[in-house]
């Protein structure tokens, strides 16, 4: 398998778009850092001078909106999030049109990728097209971690096992299992596989309710 990126089409949208789209909303903790993670990912240009101790006049009117929209949100907590994100090398400063911004770093890049697989599910299709999906890895010990996540996520999307590292699903999801792989960096290691026909259907047809 060959690596790739996911790419979800998002609009655009500047510092003012993150005040609408924070309006009376209540963070819990890390949930606003990754809030702004999801921004830069879709294109939002936070100015890197947002940071400075004292911001430029331009920006404070937004920085005022911001709080006066979201009430339980104080300035402190958005710039302490900011901080966070930078000091941990999720986020870092570039130039981009004569204004230094923040923008993702490959770090940054995977956590965002990292929110998207939390939400990633398998369609059912409307009727099957009496096919079965096979996932086999052979991943090494010096990428158990990656192994172990690849595993686990299997799991959650509802494959069950045919063997120790082999697995099964009945719907369409080559798409999926790529992104994991990239996402888990253990594409080299997995194979996937389409059959017609596999050892025991009947039993996985009843644990997977197809009749």
């Amino acid at each position: 398998m060959k690596s790739f990126s996911l790419k979800r089409p998002m609009r655009k949208r500047n510092l003012e778009g993150f005040v609408k789209h924070s309006e009376c909303r209540r963070y819990e903790r890390g949930e606003l850092a990754k809030e702004i993670l999801l921004m830069i990912a879709a294109g939002a240009a936070i100015p890197a001078t947002i940071l400075m101790p004292n911001i430029p006049t331009s920006f404070k009117p937004l920085i005022k909106e911001l709080i006066r929209r979201n009430r339980p949100m104080r300035r402190h907590s958005l710039l302490r999030s900011i901080g966070y994100l930078k000091r941990n090398d999720f986020v870092s400063v570039a130039e981009r049109g004569g204004q230094q911004i923040l923008t993702l770093t490959k770090k940054g890049e995977k956590r965002v990728l990292s929110f998207y697989a939390d939400k990633m599910a398998i369609r059912k299709p409307r009727k099957w097209d009496r096919k079965w999906r096979i996932v086999i890895f052979d991943i090494p010990e010096t990428r158990k971690q990656g192994r172990e996540a690849l595993r686990n996520k299997l799991k959650e999307l509802g494959f069950l096992r045919l063997q120790k590292s082999c697995f099964i699903h009945p719907f369409d999801c080559r798409s999926e299992i790529e992104f994991l792989c990239g996402l888990f960096e253990v594409y080299p290691y997995v194979n996937f596989i389409v059959a017609r026909e596999i050892e025991g259907e009947e039993s996985f047809r009843k644990l997977f309710g197809l009749y």
